[in-house]
């Protein structure tokens, strides 16, 4: 799994078989430390997350493992909204307390 922060939402009224129904956001990957990244993807959102979220992210085939995902053609699935996340003693991040 990855961290990942919403950046956006992706609109297509027209969509292949089991991705009908389903919103696309596109998300920010975030490293160890929860900073951006440089690398950006569409991610198919099975978890209802909405822009600013930090969210828990799949690739690949374990994409496809979801309840919405089974057999869709997604490489990128939102799993969960963080609520946070910490090291040891140290709250790194707090879903209502972001700096």
């Amino acid at each position: 799994m990855k961290f990942g922060l919403v950046i956006g939402s992706v609109v297509s009224t027209k969509k292949a078989g089991k991705l009908k129904g389903l919103k696309i956001l596109v998300v920010n990957y975030l490293n160890e430390n929860l900073e951006r990244t440089s690398h950006t993807s569409a991610c198919v959102d099975t978890v209802n997350a909405g822009e600013g979220d930090i969210v828990l992210l799949c690739s690949s085939s374990s994409a496809r493992l979801t309840e919405q995902t089974k057999d869709a053609a997604t490489d990128n699935t939102i799993i969960g909204i963080v609520d946070s996340v910490s090291h040891g003693n140290k709250i790194i991040y707090k879903k209502n307390s972001r700096s």
